[in-house]
Order: structure tokens, then C-alpha cells, then sequence
């Protein structure tokens, strides 16, 4: 009797068709644009499916209202823990993504510390180097007072030779005990 029912109503809407395969209807449209399943489109326009043709794509129908409170609470409730699950899923995601952003924050953080140290070391280097170039510049600028050395004499024909030279020079001051010891 169930058979013959649908046997004898060739053509259904999109809608019908959906309920008797407990399908969506995105999925009939989508079938039908990828050729799984054709449709039959009648003089004023209306999108009809034949049930044979639901049957050969499908393999089976269901009689829309015999679908019992029962079965439509499981599928509510499957679809409630569907949802609760994808929304566990997106939270451990979102966990995932936030240790990340940690780990890369903490990572240019680092490197921005080890940059600033090591501008900190070439600005004391810097500092250091200018201040031995300004005491180079004032050491050059200022004149050393080296004391003058006379000039090595030479002796020369004329004159006595130098140890006799200074042997006068003592004895003519009393000699060199006189001159730290004072005159007895």
C-alpha cells in the first residue's frame, strides 16, 4: 500500500522529496546540480523530482509521517552534542592559538631585551672611544716641556779632555765632599 502510494505520484516537489529520502533540500539541490539526480521542470516553471528516480539515486524511501517524537528528539539532541562538540573543538583551538601568541610574544620580547643590551654594550664603546680621542686632541694641543739637552760637546784640539775637565771643576769647589758635607 506504502509503495503504491508513491508509485502512483510520479512527480514531488523539491520539499516532499527531501522529507521521503530525510534528506535537506540543500543536499537534493546540490545533487541535482552535480547530476546525481534530475529533476523534471513542468509548463509553469515548478521544480518536480519522479520518485523513481529519488529511489534510484537513494535506494530507499520514507513515509514523511512516519517519522515518530521519538526520532526527532534524538536527532535534536545529536545535533545539541554535534554543536557542543564543535564549540569544545574551537575552544581548544583558541587555547592552542593563545599558547602560540604567548610563545611568539615572549620570543620578540627576548630578542628586543638582547638588541637594547647590545646597543647599550656599542653606546659604552662609543663613549669610551670619544673620550680617549678628546684626551689624544688635548695632549697634542698642549706643548710638553721636554727639558733641552745641550749638545754633546766635542773635544777638540784646543781643549782638555773632559775627565780632566771635571777633575778641575771639583778641586776649584773644594771637591765633591765639601759640597755635600759643607766646609771644616
Amino acid at each position: 500500500m506504502f509503495w503504491h502510494l508513491f508509485h502512483n505520484m510520479a512527480l514531488v516537489s523539491i520539499s516532499d522529496a527531501a522529507k521521503l529520502v530525510r534528506k535537506a533540500r540543500a543536499t537534493l539541490t546540490r545533487d541535482i546540480e552535480n547530476g546525481h539526480l534530475t529533476k523534471t521542470v513542468l509548463q509553469d516553471g515548478d521544480i518536480r523530482i519522479d520518485t523513481a528516480e529519488l529511489l534510484r539515486a537513494y535506494g530507499r524511501l520514507h513515509n514523511p509521517q512516519a517519522a515518530p517524537k521519538e526520532t526527532r528528539r534524538i536527532t535534536g539532541d545529536k545535533t545539541k552534542i554535534a554543536l557542543l562538540e564543535e564549540r569544545n573543538r574551537s575552544l581548544e583551538r583558541v587555547i592552542v592559538l593563545e599558547a602560540e601568541l604567548r610563545r611568539i610574544k615572549d620570543q620578540v620580547t627576548n630578542e628586543l631585551r638582547a638588541r637594547l643590551a647590545d646597543k647599550d654594550h656599542l653606546i659604552k664603546i662609543l663613549e669610551s672611544k670619544v673620550m680617549f680621542l678628546e684626551y689624544d686632541k688635548q695632549t697634542r694641543q698642549v706643548p710638553t716641556l721636554e727639558p733641552e739637552q745641550p749638545a754633546p760637546a766635542r773635544p777638540t784640539a784646543s781643549s782638555p779632555p773632559a775627565a780632566t775637565e771635571r777633575r778641575r771643576r771639583r778641586a776649584g769647589r773644594g771637591g765633591w765632599w765639601r759640597s755635600i758635607f759643607g766646609s771644616e
